[in-house]
């Protein structure tokens, strides 16, 4: 597989759905579900009238031949150079024996794990660090500000009587944004999923696009992840974790949802779900799709998930899928 990374820089506020907390607009998160992205992709490709485009991408996918990750943060220096962040990895971690240390040593090991589970995002070259932190029981810090989270006032007009209601948004700093990881098996699919990036960037991702919400462009090229043109640190961490199918512990990348088959590996993993519904994107009528529960981004399995593409029931005579296919980062554990 080919590796391909797109940096995007947002022009507005956006907001991000949270179904576990709900789904109102007074809670959201900054980065976005790959199962989300994919739903974006193939919508505007179809509001676009481009049928065949959006059938190839979708068989693409479905073949095994296209895969991308979840829209995760990335940060600028003051001398140019990005920094790539993943997800913290959800690892198993095994109790220490406790029965020769001090009361000092235990009480300095259970601060470092709590402070540990508060990181959200690790730069793909401290990754190793970090594991190492996790086994010897030590501290870790991993300081990061992509933005900020903002919660605004808002009043519906429509209605009778005016009521209030809050909105919560995200807004990135100058230096910082999300990307998106592509495989994909032919280098032409780079460019296409490029162009469909930009259209999508046009309309904006999220809720509250009405409102100008989501907006955003290409930061700049896409970066191809190989051997020759390794630009910075983080680039060459985040191909060889990607090329790491023989490391002991898989890190997905995206939401999964895996096969009947496949739930015997997952049990023997660590992972956190996410449960995930919402409603079709439709100007003209709004109908509640099922939910589903999914396996987060973070989550760790002895071995690379596969998943599949499921129905979550249909809308105006078309399925409405739900992407649950898996990218992963090899981690030593």
């Amino acid at each position: 597989m080919n590796y391909f990374l797109y940096p995007l820089r947002f022009d507005a506020p956006v907001h991000f759905g949270t179904a576990e907390c709900g789904g109102g607009l007074e809670h959201t998160r900054f980065t976005l579900p790959s199962d989300a992205l994919f739903s974006a992709l193939l919508a505007e490709m179809y509001h676009a009238d481009e049928t065949v485009p959006a059938r190839t991408f979708l068989d693409k996918v479905q073949k095994g031949q296209l895969r991308f990750s979840d829209l995760l943060p990335w940060q600028e220096t003051s001398n140019g150079e990005l920094y790539f962040y993943l997800p913290r990895p959800i690892l198993p971690v095994k109790p220490a024996d406790c029965s020769s240390m001090s009361y000092a040593s235990v009480c300095h090991m259970a601060s470092a794990w709590k402070q540990q589970k508060k990181i959200g995002y690790i730069r793909a070259s401290r990754m190793a660090a970090y594991i190492k932190a996790v086994q010897e029981g030590c501290s870790f810090i991993e300081e990061n500000t992509f933005g900020q989270e903002v919660l605004r006032q808002r009043v519906n007009c429509r209605e009778e009587e005016s009521l209030p209601y809050f909105v919560d948004s995200f807004i990135f700093d100058n230096s910082s944004g999300l990307y998106v990881i592509l495989a994909a098996e032919q280098e032409e699919d780079a460019a296409f999923f490029a162009n469909v990036l930009t259209f999508v960037g046009l309309s904006g991702l999220g809720g509250k696009r009405s409102s100008g919400y989501g907006k955003f462009h290409m930061a700049d090229d896409s970066i191809q992840l190989d051997d020759y043109e390794i630009c910075g640190a983080d680039d060459a961490a985040l191909y060889h974790l990607l090329q790491g199918k023989q490391s002991s512990w898989q890190m997905a990348l995206s939401s999964v949802i895996p096969e009947e088959s496949e739930l015997d590996l997952v049990c023997r993993g660590a992972y956190r779900l996410r449960r995930a519904g919402g409603f079709v994107t439709d100007d003209s009528f709004a109908e509640k799709k099922n939910s589903i529960c999914l396996i987060e981004a973070g989550s760790c399995f002895g071995t690379r998930i596969n998943g599949q593409m499921v129905s979550l029931g249909t809308h105006g005579g078309h399925p409405v899928l739900r992407c649950g296919y898996g990218l992963y980062a090899g981690i030593a554990g």
